[in-house]
């Protein structure tokens, strides 16, 4: 991450692979949804194989059910969480249209923050987290960042820094949460693990 030398682009880069493993985590969740919908789909038209099937009633007619049944089956229920990736991707794809690059809209978007003003990278920052929390809510899974105790910021002393846990070691950084500086982690925790 040594290409990243401002706070606010430090800070967008660790907020976008928080939300990268939130999105990991809903692509998971997607494919699961997808799998126990199926599985109910298959229950529902179990009860509605017939062991008569073909047979004729003595007043004529069919005596099979399943054709009639069929119809209660009805439509499967909507996937939850693919609506919600659908309107995640559509969002970041809204964003990435204006960024120069053929990979994908999130990659573009994690591509331009070492060419970004702190202006845009807070932005970024901000819509990162922002989408991050959403996924995060709805999947019910915990938020990434972790308090670092006893350790005061290097710029405001109050000790309020916080590490987000997603992205890799190397390119961890620590926060403040009163002043808005950021470091590498390895700068201020000399290189103690976390």
């Amino acid at each position: 991450m040594t290409h990243l030398r401002r706070p606010a682009q430090l800070r967008a880069s660790a907020a976008l692979h928080t939300l990268e493993a939130a999105l990991d985590a809903l692509a998971d969740r997607v494919v699961d949804e997808d799998r126990a919908i199926r599985a109910e789909q298959a229950a529902r038209a179990e009860p509605l194989k017939s062991p008569t099937f073909g047979r004729r009633h003595a007043l004529g007619g069919h005596g099979d059910p399943t054709g009639d049944a069929v119809g209660t089956l009805g439509t499967p229920r909507p996937n939850r969480y693919e609506k919600l990736e659908r309107e995640v991707h559509r969002q970041l794809r809204d964003v990435a249209e204006y960024l120069p690059g053929l990979d994908s809209p999130f990659v573009r978007i994690q591509n331009a923050v070492p060419h970004m003003s702190d202006r845009m990278a807070d932005a970024t920052r901000l819509l990162a987290d922002r989408v991050d929390g959403r996924i995060r809510r709805q999947l019910q899974i915990g938020h990434d960042h972790q308090f670092v105790p006893r350790v005061p910021c290097p710029a405001c002393d109050v000790v309020a820094l916080a590490i987000r846990t997603a992205p890799p070691l190397a390119d961890r950084i620590v926060e403040c949460v009163t002043c808005g500086m950021a470091w590498p982690r390895a700068a201020v925790l000399r290189g103690a693990p976390s």
